[in-house]
């Protein structure tokens, strides 16, 4: 009986797949997904060569992506915070940190991608912690979006 019924069931389903409508073709081209958007807030760090405030070129070519990435957005409020814990000591600290800022302020200006402010931190060198000698960087906040189109 049960061999009955499922031969029955598989005949009726076998008969209405025979009468349905073909699928439809294939589609002719590959999927693409909807193009995301650059235009979003990032950070990035810029590395210094140890106690120097030069741009290496890694770090210019860092720059040189940053602003392909950003191209056609609006570029808001830019942060920099710099470290130097390379520096020897406290006051070197702060000459280096000062002097690595204004290198980014600068490249930055130079790739187009000052934004609307910038606002620089340097961050404190303390003499009690490890002394982290690969902490040498700037990191830069951006903030950006894309226009609106009208």
């Amino acid at each position: 009986m049960i061999k009955t019924l499922s031969v029955s069931a598989l005949m009726i389903a076998a008969a209405g797949a025979a009468s349905a409508a073909p699928l439809p073709a294939p589609p002719m081209q590959a999927f693409t997904p909807a193009a995301q958007t650059a235009c979003a807030s990032d950070t990035i760090s810029v590395y210094f060569p140890d106690g120097t405030s030069a741009l290496t070129p890694s770090a210019r070519a860092v720059l040189e992506a940053t602003q392909a990435r950003l191209e056609g957005c609006i570029v808001g409020q830019v942060s920099l915070n710099a470290t130097a814990d390379d520096a020897k000591n406290a006051s070197h600290a702060t000459h280096l940190t000062e002097a690595r800022l204004e290198t980014v302020s600068a490249a930055l200006a130079g790739y187009d991608l000052d934004g609307m402010r910038i606002v620089a931190n340097a961050a404190d060198t303390d003499a009690d912690t490890l002394w982290t000698p690969m902490d040498r960087k700037v990191e830069i906040s951006f903030t950006a979006w894309a226009p609106e189109i009208s």
